[in-house]
């Protein structure tokens, strides 16, 4: 099971789909995540409610995960940068995420 995130442009076309797997859903919020640090990442954190993130978000989402991912196993880097990549990509409006 992930949290589907899907990454949509103005027009609510999905752009790209980013599955957060258990296993880095768990590595995130395990450790001593600290809610007040990542503001937008705390949201996610419950993996069985939707989510949604709005254009004026995505800066501070990005911040979040380059301050996150070197705390993160190493393993676990490769999937966080890409990630970011996606996250970055002008076109991005929104971004919602559900639990399948």
């Amino acid at each position: 099971m992930a949290l589907d995130c899907y990454l949509k442009d103005q027009m609510g076309t999905t752009l790209y789909h980013y599955p957060i797997d258990e296993s880095l859903h768990r590595s995130i919020f395990s450790r001593n995540f600290q809610p007040i640090a990542f503001p937008i990442l705390a949201r996610l954190k419950d993996y069985y409610n939707d989510h949604f993130i709005a254009t004026n978000e995505i800066p501070i989402l990005i911040a979040e995960l380059q301050l996150l991912k070197p705390q993160l196993p190493e393993q676990l880097q490769h999937s966080v940068a890409e990630l970011i990549d996606l996250v970055s990509d002008d076109r991005i409006d929104t971004i919602e995420c559900y639990c399948d």
